[in-house]
């Protein structure tokens, strides 16, 4: 389960577009918005892009992309 705020606050300050992001994803804008907000899910793949483009280290990209559901 991402968490949406802690994603949300990286790409806000990296200055990248969704967009963009999305495009370096292979995903449309939608579908990336849905994976942001928990509607479907990243794939390693996403992951590996996203960490890349928003200098998102191991620690960071677990609590990102791997946020408990009960927390």
């Amino acid at each position: 389960m991402t968490n949406t705020e802690l994603l949300e606050n990286k790409i806000k300050e990296s200055g990248k577009k969704i967009s963009y992001l999305a495009e370096k994803c292979g995903l449309s804008y939608a579908g990336f918005r849905n994976c942001v907000t928990n509607k479907a899910e990243f794939k390693a793949t996403h992951i590996d892009v996203l960490c890349k483009e928003l200098s998102i280290d191991l620690k960071e990209m677990k609590t990102i992309f791997f946020a408990s559901r009960g927390a």
